[in-house]
């Protein structure tokens, strides 16, 4: 009973300091210590029984701390956890706040009691609104969620692998309630391009209640993030009586890195713009909105068509085919022909993911009809 009440103590020390969730004990290290200690047991027990000494009373449990929580799967948290001493932030007006030493290495309310809002008689004071948020530090290359992590004003000359210190509330099921916006770029496995905070305007020409062609100024970074573009801008999305598409989030995506089952539609906004080499595609489904907009408003979507002639009938304005017909259904050019998009089609029939359903199935069989055909 002792060897193993001490392996407990043992594997409660491995727990106390970790490293991203990690016990700092290797389980070989464990293996050894219990050999030697239920060896050590049996010899001294054996020792005892000849001489008649008394057994020493049994050692005391430990209680363990709460299990910790080190973020989202997709983007966990980083830094050392349970060690000791302080962290001090610096804040405005020379306002110092004293916070542990492992300071975000885990999913918690660090703020709550720390910052000098966050204390009893403050606004919002210990308990409430962001004081009471969880969130942790990340690492800004490994974090597949759709709102992004933010660097941290607490420690802005700190690295991690030689970058600034990200901050995540959503890695951690907790909202930023305090800082700005962040933007989301869309699900995991169907990201948005393009850029954000970008000054200026884009130019494009659109149809107004009249049919007038008029030509409208969207933000400069129209398509970079999430977001309902259209809503107060758009010649139709002004007033009360705006359709409901207007309000609906969209971005630009890379056809080939968008494995939702909702395929994305090569945007009539601006036809003539590419990326990477291929036409420009949007998508409601990555940012969680319903495109109310295509089949009433991109009457030349490659997903309107219905049949192989009118299909294939389409082009850019360089004279290239602007979709392609998968056997039973229209999709932009790109999705079925172009080799990363192809690459990608068939790396999801391999890997039984959701691209590699129904739709996966007949791009790989468009893809075979159109090599037989050469």
């Amino acid at each position: 009973m002792k060897a193993t009440a001490v392996v407990t103590a043992i594997a409660m020390l491995g727990a106390e300091a970790t490293v991203v969730g990690k016990p700092s004990l290797r389980a070989n290290d464990g293996a050894v210590v219990l050999s030697e200690l239920t060896h050590d047991h049996h010899h001294r027990h054996h020792h005892r029984h000849h001489r008649s000494e008394p057994a020493p009373a049994p050692a005391k449990k430990e209680e363990s701390r709460p299990m910790a929580h080190f973020g989202d799967t997709g983007c966990p948290c980083i830094g050392f956890d349970n060690i000791k001493g302080e962290t001090i932030v610096q804040f405005e007006d020379q306002v110092q706040g004293s916070y542990p030493a492992d300071l975000g290495a885990r999913c918690e309310a660090w703020d709550d009691g720390h910052h000098p809002l966050c204390k009893e008689g403050e606004e919002p004071g210990i308990g409430n609104g962001w004081c009471a948020q969880k969130w942790c530090y990340v690492d800004s290359c490994n974090c597949d969620l759709p709102v992004l992590p933010k660097t941290s004003a607490y420690v802005p000359d700190a690295t991690y692998r030689g970058k600034p210190v990200f901050y995540s509330y959503a890695t951690c099921g907790g909202k930023n309630m305090w800082a700005d916006e962040i933007p989301e770029v869309g699900t995991q496995g169907c990201r948005c391009i393009g850029f954000d905070n970008i000054p200026g305007t884009t130019d494009i020409s659109l149809e107004d209640e009249d049919g007038d062609e008029k030509v409208v100024a969207y933000p400069a970074e129209i398509g970079g993030t999430c977001k309902a573009w259209d809503k107060d801008v758009h010649p139709l999305c002004r007033g009360k009586d705006a359709p409901k598409w207007c309000k609906q989030r969209w971005c630009y995506v890379d056809p080939c890195s968008c494995d939702l089952k909702d395929k994305p539609k090569v945007t009539m906004y601006l036809p003539e713009a590419t990326f990477g080499g291929k036409s420009l595609y949007y998508s409601y489904e990555t940012c969680n909105g319903e495109d109310y907009f295509t089949k009433k408003y991109n009457l030349e979507a490659c997903q309107n068509q219905k049949t192989k002639d009118s299909c294939m009938e389409l082009k850019l304005k360089t004279g290239a085919n602007k979709c392609g017909w998968s056997g039973s259904a229209c999709f932009g050019w790109e999705i079925l022909s172009h080799p990363l998009c192809k690459k990608a089609i068939e790396g999801a029939a391999k890997s039984g993911t959701v691209a590699a359903s129904n739709f996966a199935a007949a791009a790989l069989v468009a893809i075979f009809v159109a090599h037989s055909s050469l």
